[in-house]
C-alpha cells in the first residue's frame, strides 16, 4: 500500500509539473514598492516587469505615488498623467500593467528631493 501511495504522488507531481500554469508557461509575478516615513526614496527606485506582472504600492502617510509623463518627471512637476495611476498618501493598491513602456511616477511633496521612480514594463 505504501509503495502505491509513492507511486500516485510521483504520478500527480509529474502531472502538475507537465501542466504548466494556464499563461502560456510563463508566471504573473508581483513586485512591491514601499515607502517609509522619513525616507525620501521609493524603495526600489527603479523596477522592470513583464506585460501582466502587478506593483504593490505601499504608502506611508506621508508619500503617495502618481504617473506622470517623462517630461513632468524630468522637470520634477506633478501633473498627473492622463489615465495614470495613482496611489494616495497611506494607501496600498495593486497596479497591473498590460502594455511595454516605461511608467514615470513621483511623490507629490517631496518631488524636489528627487523622490521618483520609473517602472519598465518588457
Amino acid at each position: 500500500m505504501k509503495l502505491f501511495a509513492r507511486f500516485f504522488i510521483f504520478v500527480f507531481a509529474l502531472t502538475m509539473i507537465a501542466c504548466g500554469d494556464s499563461n502560456g508557461g510563463g508566471s504573473v509575478e508581483t513586485t512591491t514598492v514601499t515607502t517609509a516615513d522619513g525616507v525620501l526614496a521609493f524603495m526600489p527606485v527603479d523596477i522592470t516587469v513583464s506585460v501582466g506582472d502587478t506593483v504593490t504600492f505601499e504608502m506611508t502617510p506621508t508619500h503617495n505615488a502618481l504617473e506622470v509623463s517623462q517630461e513632468t518627471y524630468d522637470a520634477r512637476g506633478t501633473t498627473p498623467l492622463d489615465g495614470g495611476f495613482e496611489v494616495d498618501f497611506g494607501e496600498t493598491r495593486e497596479v497591473t500593467f498590460d502594455a511595454p513602456g516605461v511608467h514615470y511616477y513621483v511623490c507629490t511633496p517631496h518631488v524636489t528631493f528627487d523622490m521618483v521612480g520609473t517602472i519598465t514594463v518588457e
